[in-house]
Order: structure tokens, then C-alpha cells, then sequence
């Protein structure tokens, strides 16, 4: 029966970071259209600034603080919410669920915990109490214990040899493993993990390096009913993390009784732990033999149920929450572009999807670049095909940050080097893989070194071949026709002929097959009717079909999340998104990346799963005819190249104007405007900071607004730089920027407002300025409205923006980091009256 819930608060994931992206808010946005239906008040505390949820939420229901048990339990007895939702929060949210529970604030407040239940809690967070569960369902796992000292390390190393893998208790993330293969490493291994556990205990465990990695993802009702949405199993052994494997949807490589024992396992362990919702399960799964252990359990939201969610179209996060409620899943149903699919029917596949993470090694340089047991990618590419071959080449064309549409080459890496990166992998994994097939080397032999199924090796082979053959019978029909089955596409095509990729499309006309699209849905083909998730594929029957009326506006996301802008381009994107149906445009967006809010369902029309290249834009246009189409402001080849097509209406934003470079500049202050024509319109000032006092633009990572000192200063600076600004040469949001000596603000330039600081900006006006932005280039009038909100704007405490740095999760050395090197960002307020000046 479900739950009679009024008021629910839910535990965000806070500021992104390695392992956390924008998963869980693209998540939360599918909560919010199943919880709207059942008239809950929804709560939200989180401190992230680039959450489409949140702005989703009634202002007043979003607490903007940092996501911990204090600031929990503080909402929890204001606010008397009846239950709360940790499941959308990852570890950190189930952590302090457990908490929660332990310390008696749940019962005390009369509030019920949602998705697991409170004596399951201490079963998800403490790895011994997992263990025993385990056990109990005669569900094997790693041979492991907790140790307080090296003492204790050494006698279970004795006990079991080497190599063994040690781990924090109750790390901030879950991303340090570290494997040990003599007691050098051991010693190493366990201090760095004793400085970052809450306990000062670790985990130490027998090493499974070498088996294979195989993923499922199931959901869960109250009743025990339970289907499971996808398996997911990583080209990679284990001993190397999850987040850092190259990931095969569905599985590849198992028999079928192998599969199925793997599926059973995961029901048997939902039920154990009485689960409502979701589960994702990681496996290691014997080579040879049909055995198996039990790596991980994660009953709530993570990367790879966004990914499973991905692969099938079911939509996860929708059902989750019903079930969470206490629906049961024979009585959900769901959106109707599902054609009537139940919940409880297990989604089923008729394409490959391949995931491919992307690393931030050319950002951070003193990083161990090896892949290993601890996280270091910070986003992911997906390739989606109807065969392995055509996936993986998708997958890969998506990762690379070129704008040229041709992958790098590795020719140049001696054989020696080529055995060392086979047997101790870099982020160049996949493209060394195929070098070494190149250069002869037998997929026994590869499979041996790598530990890789030698299945991997023959698709990589097929495509080395066709490539070969394109290669070698450069302009013919035939080639295209070579080219297109494996994935390679017009752009590819054109850049191993060295022609345009107009040659390629006028060839096209006479090639026996056309460019089509699939839909992306859970019944395998069957009931695609109302579908409006696609691929590209070269067959005969094109599922997508274009809209019948109305203005149509494609969007062009930013790929894989990387450091710098990352997560807050995404919500950029989003929100140019969602401006964009508001002025009546049916839209589209196009984007690789799994964990992208912007391919959230309810954020758009359609979507398409497509590499962001040239000719994969192109056909896309040539099929929907767009009126308008908005592409990021730093993909400058692509846009170069599209505007090389006439009859496109392409919108930069964040717009491309001519600039200086200012990094190594000093800055201290800042004033805000909008120019609309030949309106010049302040909006506010800014200070910038740097917690070591690097006062270079490039180390600024601290904003305040309104600036310090802003009663005594701002009106002076805001008309030395409404001076400065000559709309002629200076359209939308843009910054005029100072920097204090002494009393004196000297000019330092002007540049267009960056990502992170619009975002920042909207938060602390209350004006969405990127939906203001998309208005002023569709040519809608923005100046009136704005400046009467801006009238009644009055600055009631300072706000205050902190870049995030990846440097702990990746052991760099570096304690100061660049813009350039942010993972995310924390956002927080201050009164006044509590605040002291410099």
C-alpha cells in the first residue's frame, strides 16, 4: 500500500567531483514528475550550483547548504518533513541516513526513511555487516578485515599473500583502492588511506585482479517483485575502477547460464537487504569457471544505473520513486510516449551501447596517469550502434576532444612501451589495443597481457580491416558503404580522403543505403511509436520522424564532462533548453554524455545519441530542418564549419566576441552588464578571491557578490564602467573588470560572461540570465522586463561561489588550482550583519 506522505525532503549530492557528475540532478528531475503526482511538498538541501533540480522547487523548499547530518537534522525539525529520500544522493546521502537512524532522529521526529529500510541502513555503509548479509545467502565475497595499524595488515597479508587491496573506512567518495603487491606498497597504501578515514581504520581484502567485471542493475517493489533493467560489463579485469573501464551494454562475453546465475544473485541480494527501488551490483565473474563474488552493493543512484537507464530507455529514476513510495511495480504506469509499457516489464535492447570515459590528466599534470583501482576519469562519452564495431568507433570519436572528426594516433610509441602500456594501461588504452593488433601481435597473446576477452580483440580487429580497406580505395561507393557499417561516419569518411565532407554528402545520393535513425526504447523495436530517444544507423526504415509543425530549435550539448566549465556547461545547456520551449520551440538536443542533465527526459522533445562532430550535426539537420540552431560557445571549429553553411541560423552562446586574453592579469573586482542594443543595463558588482592570495584572473575561484566594500564603492564603479562599454562592439551578459590598488580601480578589460559566473549570477537575482540570453537571440524583447526586475533587485546578503578541486581524489600534489582545473562548485550566503570587512 503506499505511503501516506505529505512533505519529503530529499539529500542532494552536493558540489560535483570525481566519481559524482550531473547524474543525480538529471535524476532528481525524473523524482520530481513522479512525486509532483502525488501532491508531496518536496524539500530539497543541497549547495550545488549547477542543479537544474533545484530551480525545478519552489524557492522557499531548497535549503542552500552544505549537504551534512548537522544541516539534515536542522531542516528535519524546522521543517517536520514525514520521510526523507536519500537514494538520489549517492554514498554521501546514504551515510548520513545512517546517522540518521543511529542517532534516533528519524523516530524521534517521526519521520520514515525511504528506498531502504533503517535496519538495512548499517547493512549498505559498513562493509562487515554487508559481508555477513552476504554470507547468509551464500552469496561469496572477497576474504577481507578492518585493521587499526600495519601490525594487523601484515598478519592478514600472511593469512592470505599478496596481491591485496586496501581501502578507507567511510571515505568522503568512493574512488581509493589501492593495490599491493609486496609490503612497500602495503606501507604506502595504508598511510595514505589512515589520513582519510573518519576512524582511523581500513579495509584491507584478497585481490581478484584479472576476473571479469560484470554490472547489474535491477529495481525493486515493497511486494518483492523485481525485474532487472540491464547488465553492464567492463571491457576491462578487475583492477581497474569501474568508472575508469571501458563499459559494454549488454553484456558481450557471458553464456547464458553465466548471465542468468549473475541475475538471480542480484534479485537474492535485493531481497536480503529489502530493497524498494533500485540496485546497482558489481560482480567478479571467473574466466574459466562459472563462479562468481560479490564486489559491491549499491543500492541507490550511481553512474552506472544513469547508464543502465541510458542503454534502455526505461525510465529508472520514474519507476524508483513510485517504488520507494510503496507502489507496487505491477501497478505503475508509465508516460505515455512508453505506449502503455508496464513497470514491472524488463526492458530489452536490439542496439550496443559503449561507454568511454574521459580523463583530466592534460589538466592536471602530476597525476599518475595509470589506470588502476582508484577513479580518475571525471566524465564519459557514450557510442550507441547496432553492432559492437559500429558502438565502439562511436564511443570513441565521442571521448576525443579534437574538433577534427579522426582519432589520434599512437604509431609513434615504441614496441617496448607498447608491451608496458599493455600490461599497465593508460587513458590511451583502446587506441593501443589496436595499435598492437597493427603490429601483429595475436589476440591470445593480448588477451594473455591484458586480461581482456579475446571477443573485445576480434571487434577491434574488424574494425582495423574495414578502416584498412577505406583507407585503401579511397572515393568509392563501396568504401562509404564499408565505412558507414562499422560507424564510421561522412566526417571520418572525408577526413581519411582528405576532401570536405560536401564530397562525401553529394556521394552519399548513390550509395545503396541512407542514413537512418533508431529509437532508443525498452521493448527491443516493438513499440516504438512514440518514441523520441535516437541513433544513427545505415538501414532502410528511419524511425525518427521529423515535427509536423511549429518552430524547431537543435541544441548542441557539450559532450563528455571534462574539467573547467563541466557541469555548469551542462546546466547551461539544460537551461537553453528549457528557455527554448517556453518561447513555443519543439526541441531538440544532441549529446553524448550519459550523466548530462540535459538529456534528462522532461528537459526536451527529442533527443539524439550522436557523436558532436560535423557531419553526425548535419545529417541530424538535413532530417528535423531546424530554425535555430544554439551551440556551445567553446566548440570553435564546429561552429567555424557551420557557419560555412548559409542557410543554418546559428546562436553561440555563451556568445564568441573578439577579447583579450586576460589569465595572467590581475583582477580584484568586476561589474555585470546587460547590453541589449544600445542598452547598457548594470546588474551588479563582484569581487574575486583566491584562498593562497594569487590574485591572476586565471586563479581567481572565489566570487563574491555584491562586491566587499559595495556600499562605499559600487556606484562609483559602475559608472567608470558604463564608460567603458561601447555597445557597438559588446552584446549580451559581459563583465567590465578592475583591479584594486591602493583606493585606485584600474582598468583591466572586458570579456563575455563566462559559464560559471551566468549560473552564479541567476542564483543570486533570482533572473534567469541564460534564459535571458536565448530570448535576446531569438529576437524577443528582454530590456523592459529586466530592468524592472532589476529595479526591485535589492542585495540582502553576500553570496559566495567556491570552486571544487578533484586534487584529493586524484592524490595530486597541487593545493591551488586554476579555473581551468575546477571539478564543481559550492554555493553559500552570508548576512550582512555577520559579516566583517577586509
Amino acid at each position: 500500500m503506499p505511503l501516506d506522505i505529505k512533505k519529503v525532503l530529499i539529500i542532494g549530492s552536493g558540489p560535483t567531483n570525481v566519481g559524482i557528475e550531473n547524474e543525480f540532478d538529471a535524476s532528481g528531475l525524473e523524482r520530481l514528475t513522479a512525486l509532483r503526482k502525488t501532491g508531496a511538498k518536496i524539500l530539497l538541501i543541497d549547495n550545488n550550483p549547477f542543479s537544474v533540480m533545484a530551480e525545478e522547487i519552489q524557492a522557499a523548499d531548497v535549503f542552500v547548504l552544505e549537504v551534512n547530518f548537522t544541516n539534515v537534522v536542522n531542516i528535519i525539525e524546522r521543517e517536520q518533513p514525514d520521510a526523507i529520500m536519500p537514494t538520489n544522493g549517492g554514498l554521501k546521502a546514504m551515510q548520513i541516513a545512517w546517522q540518521l537512524s543511529e542517532s534516533g532522529v528519524l523516530e524521534e521526529n517521526n519521520v520514515s526513511l525511504v528506498g531502504v529500510r533503517d535496519a538495512n541502513l548499517s547493512k549498505v555503509v559498513e562493509n562487515i555487516e554487508l559481508k555477513r548479509t552476504l554470507s547468509d545467502i551464500n552469496e561469496r565475497t572477497i576474504e577481507s578485515v578492518i585493521v587499526a595499524n600495519e601490525d594487523e595488515a601484515l598478519d592478514f597479508v600472511r593469512k592470505v599473500d599478496f596481491p591485496v587491496i586496501v581501502k578507507p573506512i567511510s571515505p568522503n567518495h568512493d574512488t581509493s583502492r589501492f593495490i599491493c603487491n609486496n609490503t612497500e606498497e602495503l606501507e604506502e597504501a595504508l598511510d595514505v588511506s589512515f589520513k582519510r578515514t573518519y576512524i582511523k581504520r581500513c579495509s584491507i581484502e584478497q585481490s581478484i585482479v584479472g576476473y571479469k567485471e560484470i554490472e547489474m542493475v535491477g529495481i525493486r517493489d515493497a511486494q518483492g517483485n523485481k525485474i532487472l533493467v540491464s547488465g553492464l560489463e567492463d571491457m576491462d579485469p578487475i583492477g581497474i575502477h569501474s568508472g575508469d573501464s571501458i563499459i559494454f551494454a549488454p553484456t558481450q562475453t557471458l553464456l547464458n547460464e553465466e548471465y542468468q546465475r549473475l541475475r538471480t544473485a542480484t534479485f537474492r541480494i535485493m531481497d536480503a537487504l529489502g530493497i524498494t527501488g533500485t540496485c546497482h551490483v558489481q560482480f567478479a565473474q571467473h574466466r574459466m569457471e562459472n563462479s562468481h563474488f560479490v564486489t559491491k552493493v549499491s543500492p541507490y543512484y550511481t553512474r552506472n544505473t544513469a547508464l543502465a537507464a541510458k542503454v534502455t530507455g526505461y525510465p529508472l529514476s520514474y519507476v524508483a520513486t513510485f517504488l520507494e513510495l510503496g507502489y507496487s511495480l505491477t501497478e505503475i504506469k508509465l508516460p505515455s510516449r512508453y505506449n502503455k509499457f508496464m513497470g514491472i516489464m524488463e526492458p530489452t535492447t536490439d542496439h550496443i551501447v559503449v561507454r568511454v570515459p574521459i580523463w583530466p590528466f592534460e589538466d592536471i599534470e602530476d597525476v599518475d596517469q595509470h589506470l588502476n583501482t582508484i577513479m580518475k576519469s571525471v566524465g564519459s562519452t557514450i557510442g550507441v550502434g547496432r553492432t559492437v564495431e559500429e558502438a565502439i568507433i562511436k564511443a570513441l570519436h565521442s571521448s576525443q576532444l579534437s574538433p577534427r572528426d579522426i582519432l589520434p594516433s599512437v604509431s609513434k610509441v615504441n614496441d617496448d612501451e607498447l608491451i608496458n602500456q599493455l600490461i599497465h594501461p593508460l587513458a590511451s588504452r583502446m587506441l593501443i589495443l589496436m595499435e598492437a593488433l597493427r603490429r601483429g601481435f595475436s589476440i591470445d597473446e593480448l588477451s594473455e597481457l591484458t586480461k581482456i576477452d579475446k571477443f573485445y580483440f576480434y571487434k577491434l580487429n574488424q574494425l582495423l580491416k574495414a578502416q584498412d580497406y577505406v583507407i585503401n580505395h579511397p572515393l568509392s561507393e563501396h568504401s562509404i558503404e564499408v565505412g558507414h557499417r562499422y560507424g564510421f561516419g561522412d566526417g571520418m569518411l572525408a577526413e581519411l580522403w582528405q576532401v570536405s565532407i560536401s564530397t562525401i554528402i553529394r556521394m552519399n545520393d548513390n550509395v545503396n543505403h541512407k542514413i537512418t535513425f533508431k529509437g532508443i526504447e525498452p521493448t527491443g523495436g516493438e513499440l516504438v511509436d512514440n518514441t523520441n530517444v535516437f541513433y544513427s544507423s545505415y538501414e532502410n526504415e528511419n524511425e525518427s520522424k521529423p515535427f509536423e509543425d511549429g518552430k524547431i530549435a537543435l541544441v548542441i550539448g557539450r559532450g563528455g564532462n571534462q574539467l573547467g566549465p563541466n557541469t555548469g556547461a551542462d546546466y547551461y545547456t539544460a537551461q537553453i533548453l528549457l528557455q527554448l520551449r517556453k518561447t513555443g520551440y519543439k526541441t531538440i538536443i544532441m549529446n553524448t554524455n550519459p550523466n548530462a542533465v540535459s538529456l534528462a527526459p522532461s528537459i526536451s522533445d527529442k533527443q539524439y545519441i550522436e557523436p558532436i562532430q560535423l557531419g553526425n550535426i548535419l545529417s541530424i539537420v538535413k532530417l528535423e530542418r531546424p530554425d535555430v540552431i544554439f551551440l556551445p560557445g567553446n566548440r570553435h571549429f564546429l561552429s567555424n564549419q557551420l557557419k560555412k553553411f548559409e542557410n543554418l541560423n546559428v546562436v553561440i552562446l555563451p556568445p564568441d566576441q573578439h577579447t583579450s586574453v586576460f589569465n595572467d592579469t590581475a583582477v580584484s573586482n568586476a561589474v555585470d552588464f546587460f547590453v541589449d542594443g544600445d542598452q547598457v543595463i548594470p546588474i551588479t558588482t563582484v569581487s574575486f578571491s583566491n584562498p593562497q592570495g594569487k590574485n591572476k584572473l586565471r586563479f581567481l575561484t572565489q566570487l563574491q557578490i555584491p562586491m566587499t566594500n559595495w556600499k562605499q564603492d559600487a556606484s562609483k564603479l559602475v559608472n567608470m564602467a558604463i564608460n567603458e562599454l561601447n555597445p557597438s562592439d559588446w552584446q549580451g551578459l559581459v563583465q567590465v573588470l578592475y583591479h584594486k590598488t591602493d583606493n585606485n580601480f584600474e582598468f583591466v578589460g572586458i570579456r563575455p560572461m563566462t559559464i560559471t559566473e551566468t549560473t552564479f549570477l541567476s542564483k543570486v537575482t533570482g533572473i534567469n540570465w541564460i534564459a535571458v540570453l536565448v530570448r535576446k537571440y531569438l529576437g524577443l524583447d528582454n530590456t523592459l522586463l529586466i530592468e524592472e526586475e532589476l529595479r526591485s533587485f535589492t542585495h540582502k546578503r553576500f553570496a559566495y561561489l567556491n570552486a571544487v578541486f578533484p586534487f584529493e581524489a586524484l592524490q595530486s600534489n597541487l593545493t591551488d588550482g586554476t579555473i581551468a582545473q575546477e571539478s564543481g562548485a559550492k554555493i553559500s550566503y552570508q548576512n550582512f550583519e555577520n559579516y566583517e570587512l577586509d
